[in-house]
C-alpha cells in the first residue's frame, strides 16, 4: 500500500486531465497511487484514462454516472483506495515534481495529519502565489486558529490523513461550494487534527478560472451563501466556545475570536461583490443583515481594516438592491463592436468580476449574442442601432468609456479604473491600456485554456 494516494476529479476536460496526470508521472518519487474518477463516459476523458491506467503501475479509475459535485467524486475515491494520506486533485491541476516527494520527508519529520504546500493560482488575472498559503507552507506546527490557516479554508491541494474518514465517518459535504472549508474545520477543530506546512510541495490550482462564470461548478445563489454562513457560523461558535473551555471567560475582544469574524466578514464582502448580480435582491438583503450581526461583534479596531482589505472597490458601496445598483453605476461601458461573435464572452467577464458598479449599453443588432442569463439583467440596456452613441451617452449615469474589442475583459480592469484618481477625460486611455495589460483571453489562451 503506497503511503500516498492521489485521487483525481475528472468530468469533460481532456487536455486538463492530461496536464494534471503528466505532472504526477514526472514527480521525483513514485510510490504513490493515483485514482481516477470520472463523472460521465467522456470518451475523450475515458480513453485517455485507460492509457495511462494501462502504462502506468498504480493508477486506477472509476467510471461514474455524469453530472458529479466535485465532494461527491471526492468521497467515491476515498471509499475505492486505501491510502495513509490523500491528496485531491482538479483536472487542469499540477503538482510540482518534487512535491510526493516532500510530503513523505514531512510525514515522517512532524508526523502531521494535514499537510499544507504552496498554492499557486493560475486561474484569473496575472498568475501568483497565495500569500496566506506561502505563510502556512513555511510553518512546521500550524496553529488550529492560525491567522493564515483562517483566511485558506477554502483552497485546495491539502493531503489529508485517512484516520479522520475512517475514525470519524467523516466525508466532504456533497454541496457545490465550500466544501473544503467544511472539511477542514470537521477535522482542525472537531477532530483536532495536527497541521504542517510543506514548502518544497506546489500545488497549481486553476479552478480560479471562472468558467461560465461559475468557481469549480458552484452557481452563486442564495443556497450556497446560505451554506456558506451556515459554515462559519459554526466556526464562530467552536472559536468562542474554545476560548471559554480554555480560559473559563469569554469577552468578545479576544484575538482569535476577531480574527475569525474578519475572515468571516471578508469572505462575505468578496461574495457580494463578485456574485451581486446572480443574487435575488431577499439573497442580498440577507446578506447586509448578516454584515450587520458580524459587524456589531466586531470591535473598531477590527472594523477600521477592513477599508484597507476592500481599497479597489470603494468599500462600503453596498446597494439594497439590483435596481439600485443599476440607477447608480459608478462606470458605464458602451459597446462598439464591429462583429458580436466573442460578445457572450465579453459579458460573461463582466458579471464574474469584484466590481458589481456598472452598466452597459449594446445595440439592438447584438442581441441574440447576448447571454440569456444577463438579457434582463437591471444594468444591461439595449438601444437601437440608429443613434446608439447619442441616446447611451444621454442615458448613461457613470464614467463613459468605449469598448471596441470584445475580447473577455479581466476581473482586475473595472475595479481599478473606479478608484484610479485620474482625470475622467483620461479615463479612457488608462482603461485601453490597463486592457492591454491583463488581457484575460490572451492570457488564457497562452495556457492552452478557454473561457465559455
Amino acid at each position: 500500500m503506497a503511503k500516498i494516494t492521489v485521487i483525481v476529479t475528472s468530468f469533460e476536460n481532456a487536455e486538463g486531465l492530461k496536464y494534471t496526470l503528466e505532472s504526477l508521472c514526472e514527480q521525483t518519487d513514485e510510490d504513490f497511487d493515483v485514482f481516477i474518477v470520472q463523472s460521465g463516459e467522456n470518451e475523450g476523458n475515458v480513453s485517455l484514462i485507460k492509457s495511462y491506467c494501462d502504462e502506468y503501475v498504480g493508477f486506477a479509475y472509476s467510471l461514474e454516472r455524469e453530472g458529479l459535485l466535485i465532494p461527491e467524486a471526492r468521497n467515491i475515491g476515498v471509499s475505492q483506495t486505501n491510502g495513509e494520506y490523500m491528496l485531491f486533485m482538479l483536472e487542469g491541476d499540477y503538482l510540482s515534481p518534487e512535491s510526493i516527494e516532500k510530503f513523505k520527508e514531512n510525514i515522517n519529520e512532524t508526523k502531521a495529519d494535514i499537510l499544507c504546500p504552496r498554492l499557486y493560482i493560475s486561474g484569473e488575472c496575472e498568475p501568483y502565489y497565495l500569500d496566506w498559503a506561502d505563510m502556512l507552507a513555511t510553518v512546521p506546527h500550524i496553529g488550529k486558529f492560525d491567522e493564515a490557516l483562517l483566511n485558506t479554508l477554502d483552497i485546495n491541494g491539502r493531503v489529508y490523513k485517512r484516520k479522520f474518514f475512517d475514525l470519524y465517518s467523516l466525508k466532504f459535504p456533497e454541496q457545490p461550494a465550500f466544501y473544503n472549508t467544511a472539511f477542514l474545520s470537521e477535522c482542525v477543530f472537531k477532530c483536532d487534527a495536527s497541521l504542517s506546512g510543506v514548502a518544497g510541495a506546489i500545488y497549481d490550482d486553476k479552478s480560479g478560472v471562472f468558467l461560465n462564470g461559475f468557481k469549480d461548478g458552484a452557481e452563486p445563489n442564495g443556497k450556497n451563501l446560505s451554506a456558506a454562513t451556515e459554515l462559519f457560523d459554526g466556526i464562530v461558535n467552536t472559536v468562542k466556545t474554545f476560548i471559554e473551555e480554555e480560559t473559563g471567560s469569554f469577552e468578545g475582544d479576544e484575538y482569535t475570536f476577531q480574527e475569525i469574524l474578519f475572515v468571516y466578514f471578508t469572505v462575505l464582502t468578496d461574495r457580494f461583490y463578485r456574485y451581486f448580480w446572480y443574487l435575488s435582491n431577499e439573497d442580498i438583503l440577507r446578506l447586509k443583515e448578516k454584515y450587520e450581526q458580524i459587524s456589531e461583534l466586531m470591535t473598531e479596531e477590527r472594523r477600521a481594516k477592513i477599508p484597507k482589505a476592500f481599497a479597489d472597490i470603494r468599500f462600503p458601496s453596498m446597494y439594497m438592491s439590483r435596481e439600485d445598483a443599476a440607477a447608480l453605476p459608478m462606470i458605464s461601458l458602451l459597446l462598439d463592436f464591429d462583429d458580436y461573435i466573442s460578445l457572450p464572452e465579453f459579458i460573461n467577464s463582466l458579471y464574474i468580476g469584484r466590481f458589481p458598479f456598472f452598466e452597459v449599453f449594446v445595440k439592438q443588432s447584438a442581441e441574440e449574442n447576448i447571454p440569456k442569463a444577463r438579457k434582463n439583467a437591471e444594468n444591461l440596456h439595449i438601444l437601437p442601432d440608429a443613434g446608439f452613441f447619442a441616446a447611451a451617452r444621454k442615458l448613461a449615469v457613470g464614467v463613459q468609456i468605449n469598448v471596441k474589442s470584445s475580447e473577455p475583459l479581466d476581473p482586475k480592469i473595472l475595479s481599478e479604473l473606479a478608484v484610479s484618481q485620474a482625470p475622467k477625460s483620461v479615463l479612457q486611455y488608462i482603461f485601453a491600456s490597463k486592457r492591454k495589460k491583463y488581457s484575460a483571453k490572451t492570457y488564457l489562451k497562452k495556457k492552452g485554456m478557454s473561457m465559455h
